[in-house]
Formats: C-alpha cells, structure tokens, sequence
C-alpha cells in the first residue's frame, strides 16, 4: 500500500465499517450518551487529529472529524470496532507502559462506554451535558501545534514536484541572515512542515554552524552526505510529532548556520499530479539557563541485504555510550518490509532493560516515542537495537513491492533502512570537560 493511497484507503474501509442496517436498540442501562458519556472521551483522544485543522503528523490528516455529534453519528459502529481492537488512538508499542508522555490508549471502562453507546443506538442525549469545548492552540499560532513559534524558517521559494516524479530524495538549503537570526540562541523546541501534504514520505532537518573556512553546503552535502550538513535536528514521518524538550535542556542554533531541509518526496507518477512544496522549520527559544545540549542521532545499519522470500529476517545493531546519557526520544525508521522494532539497553553489569518494543511496526505511521521523564543511561551501558523485516509474496501483494529481490539500505521507498534514531543530552559541564581532556 502506498503512501499516498493511505488516507482514502482509510476512509474506504471505515466507510465499508460504518454500513450498517440499523443498530442494536437495546436497553441502554446506564443512559449513555454522546454529550454526557462519549464526547468526553472523544475529545480527550481522539479530536487532535479528527477535526478539519486537525495534527499533521508527518503528511497524515485524518480524514473525517469528530467535532460534532452530526459528523461522529455517521461513523459511531466504526468506531466501536476500531477502539475495540485497540487500532484506535493508534500506538504501536507494546512496551514499556507509562513512561511515554505521547502515549495513546483508551481503558476498557473508555472502550465499554462506547460500545454501550453504539448498542444503544448512539443516543445524542442532552446538549447541557457537553463538556466545554476543546481549545486547539494551532488556531492562534498558526497551525503550529506547540504554539506560537519564535522563528520560522521557511524554504525561500517553493519547489515544484513533476509529474512524472516517483521517488524523490532532495535537500534544500538556507542560510540564515542577521535578519533571520541576529544571534545565537538556545532553542527549547522545533516543529517541521512538509508542505507537501500526501506526497512526503520523509523530511529531515539539519543545522550547520557558519564556518567561514569551510567549501558551500552543496558540494560539502554532495561529497560527504547527510554528514556534511551538520547537527540532526529531527525527522518526521507519518505518525511522526513535533518536539518540546524538558527544562534546562537545549540545543544551540547559531546566527549565520545553515538549515538544511532533507526531503524525500514518493507518489504516484502521472498527468497533473505534480504539486508544488515549501518545506519550513520553527523554532521556540529557551530563555532560561541550559544544562544539558541535546543532539539526535541515529544508531543503523546500512550494511544488510534481505534475502528473497525471507518472512522474519531480522538486522540489528548497537552503540555503547562514551558518557552519561540522558535518553528523551526514540524514533524506530524503516520502510514497507519492516514488521517490528526493539530498543535494549545493557547495562555495564549486565542487567538487561527493554527500552522499546514497536511488535507491529507500522511503516505508515511511525511513531516518535518520547519520555516523559529524560531516562539516565550510564557510561558503559550497550543501546542494542533490532527490526524484523517480511519480504514474503504476500506481504509483496499487499504493500506493492518485489519479494524476489534483495533490498538493502537505501534512500528509495522500494528500497529498506534500518535506523533507531534517539534523541538524548548529555551535561554540558561533563561535556567540556571531556573535550578539555581530549584537547
């Protein structure tokens, strides 16, 4: 299944869901009803997304809204089915429990309230009952979901994507002028747009500090990659969201540097489905005293080749941390092969801790798992990180791809990656006293 086809694949079979006679006019014991008993919960869960200015995460929207009992009404039996089998809200770790702060789910008293609610007919009930209204902050701070941001950098003039364009990895470039940023700064967030809502299958976002001495950005990023475009900020990707860090925490952006917009655009080639994209960036500023630098980074591996026909392959890798470390994010990346994720830690006794389970990986909704609390891994501790990958001929059937062949790591949606991207700091005191060493 493609990218693109995703949402009204989506509508489809909630639509197909959604056909039904006439529901169950049961006694409706315990009175629920829409205002009093499910909008609560609706709004709780579920109207982030389902509502028409809804969260685009990474180039999904949802494609119907729940703000109203008129536009819920329609789709109630489907609904009771998706949140039944716990598809719905959508989160595909197993484990650890309640130490994500983006954590979705609804209890089984949530998922027997709505289901009473279908059986019942889906009642609306009395209006006076509602809860107040939800406040969505993206509709004062112009579609930015963690608020009005302090800078915004978008690409300076807009790209087209051809018609004839099927997959398309690409970076633009933009250094900042004393107008942009007229100094250094410590930034608390960052929040990425495609602009190419349904045609971005990634982007990624770089920061390359001034340095005078140095070749232009395009021949660096052309001679040494992604590498060569500096500090990571972050990516995103369907189900992907934008990231505020804890406080004292921080990462520096310098007047002068260089944002690089990695993006990689994948659709359907043909007649009039060019669109036209504008990547932007926004920041929000920390004004209070930083402790710990905060830097993304992936630990991959780019040497595999899955073998043809192959139904549970798995490709692992690992990184031993130099320092303490405080981890604040994880973000499990692959591609249409991929089934499921794990983050280990081991530690430098030999205690072993999951740090992530992702056992239905979902490559049209990928997650970014993040900590409520920075978790604190010690010098020494062992991240060791594995996916599992399903080249069989029926999966082939099912996701559009060849089974007889042997995809490794590559930028290509046909091809495969393997990348566990953690977000994490270290203390910046520690920090520059271990480069004074080195020095």
């Amino acid at each position: 299944m493609r990218i693109e086809t995703r949402a009204r694949v989506v509508v489809m079979v909630l639509a197909v869901l959604s056909v039904i006679a006439a529901p169950s006019r049961a006694a409706n014991e315990a009175g629920v009803t829409y205002y009093k008993d499910v909008l609560p919960v609706i709004q709780d869960n579920c109207q982030s997304c389902h509502r028409p200015e809804g969260l685009n995460l990474g180039g999904v929207i949802a494609p119907m809204s729940f703000m109203s009992y008129e536009e819920t009404r329609p789709w109630a039996r489907a609904i009771a089915r998706k949140v039944e089998a716990h598809e719905m809200p959508p989160w595909f770790a197993s484990g650890p429990k309640g130490v994500f702060s983006n954590e979705r789910g609804l209890t089984d008293a949530e998922i027997g309230t709505i289901v009473s609610w279908v059986d019942a007919g889906a009642p609306a009930g009395d209006k006076a009952d509602a809860p107040s209204p939800r406040r969505f902050v993206e509709a004062t701070s112009g579609g930015w979901s963690l608020g009005t941001p302090d800078f915004v950098f978008q690409l300076d003039e807009p790209y087209f994507i051809d018609d004839d364009v099927y997959d398309l990895n690409i970076s633009f470039f933009k250094t900042l002028t004393e107008a942009d940023l007229p100094d250094d700064v410590w930034v608390r967030g960052w929040e990425l747009k495609t602009g190419a809502d349904g045609v971005a299958h990634h982007m990624c976002a770089f920061v390359r500090p001034p340095k005078p001495d140095d070749k232009p950005i395009e021949e660096v990023a052309a001679e040494e990659g992604a590498s060569g475009t500096g500090q990571l900020l972050t990516c995103i990707a369907e189900g992907a969201e934008a990231v505020m860090l804890p406080d004292g925490f921080g990462l520096r952006l310098e007047a002068g540097s260089t944002i690089t917009y990695n993006m990689h655009y994948h659709k359907r080639p043909g007649p009039d489905t060019g669109v036209w994209t504008q990547p932007e960036i926004a920041f929000f500023v920390e004004e209070r005293p930083v402790k710990y630098r905060v830097t993304n980074d992936s630990i991959g591996n780019t040497g595999f080749e899955i073998p043809p026909g192959h139904a549970n392959y798995r490709v692992g890798m690992s990184r031993t941390l130099e320092q303490d470390t405080y981890v604040l994010t994880y973000w499990p990346h692959a591609h249409l092969r991929a089934t499921a994720s794990r983050y280990t830690a081991i530690y430098p006794d030999g205690r072993e801790e999951l740090l992530l389970d992702v056992p239905q990986y979902d490559q049209g909704w990928q997650e970014t798992y993040k900590y409520t609390e920075p978790k604190l891994l010690p010098k020494g501790t062992r991240i060791d990180i594995s996916f599992w990958y399903d080249n069989s001929p029926e999966r082939a059937a099912r996701y559009d791809f060849r089974s007889d062949e042997s995809p490794g790591h590559g930028p290509r949606t046909d091809d495969e990656m393997s990348l566990g991207f953690i977000g994490y700091a270290v203390e910046i005191e520690a920090e520059e006293s271990t480069t004074d060493q080195q020095n």
